[in-house]
């Protein structure tokens, strides 16, 4: 077995195990009114290239985006009419952020939808991304595209827990760094799930990051 196949087959058994009771599982999922009248559905892809050291493509979003401009996200987005479910979703939202053609996707598995206190509830889907697959940046949509080692992402004492305030309420909030980069909010939610996925499926105990004493800000600093 190769490393990317080893990686792959770790990938899948995170995926496919049944977490303790208190963890929500795939498929789990509430009626959308449970989240409130205005919360809006989307779907995101975790775009996972199929490297002998695998990475994770991110975007910084566009300044001039209506919802989380120059936050660094997975590429995604709310649903639409035109799409039949989240992962259809998900897959045309990387299709128009960065060209990544749905035939070069193969969608390894699904994360427990993850609601953000901006009124999303975001289904989130791991991806194997044929690494010949070429990716651009949609000038109009993403500042930048940037690449993230696996490993990186799935080492859970590289995690903060964060204080995060927003219309005078603190919330607590995930992040990780990655050179010059801080992904946090859902995004980070999003990994650290799959990082406790992955503990669970390996036999190794759950556990939350250590906290940090320094509030995050909106713009994930």
């Amino acid at each position: 077995m190769d490393a990317a196949e080893a990686w792959r087959r770790r990938l899948e058994r995170a995926l496919a195990v049944t977490m303790p009771p208190g963890h929500t599982g795939p498929g789990d999922n509430r009626p959308i009114e449970d989240y409130g009248v205005a919360a809006r559905r989307a779907g995101v892809l975790i775009p996972v290239v199929a490297a002998p050291e695998p990475y994770v493509y991110f975007t910084q979003r566009s300044a001039a985006l209506r919802h989380h401009p120059g936050q660094i996200s997975f590429p995604g987005g709310s649903m639409e009419a035109r799409d039949r479910n989240a992962e259809q979703a998900a897959l045309r939202e990387a299709e128009e952020e960065i060209e990544l053609q749905p035939r070069h996707v193969e969608v390894l598995g699904e994360l427990p939808e993850y609601p953000t206190v901006t009124g999303f509830v975001i289904s989130p889907f791991v991806g194997w991304v044929d690494p010949h697959a070429d990716v651009y940046p949609d000038d109009a949509e993403v500042a930048r595209l940037f690449a993230v080692p696996l490993a990186h992402l799935l080492e859970l004492d590289n995690y903060r827990e964060y204080p995060y305030e927003r219309n005078g309420q603190t919330y607590h909030v995930y992040g990780i760094d990655y050179r010059d980069d801080h992904i946090w909010g859902a995004t980070a939610g999003i990994l650290l799930g799959l990082v406790q996925r992955l503990a669970h499926a390996e036999d190794r105990p759950l556990a939350l990051p250590r906290r940090a004493e320094e509030p995050v800000n909106s713009h994930g600093r």
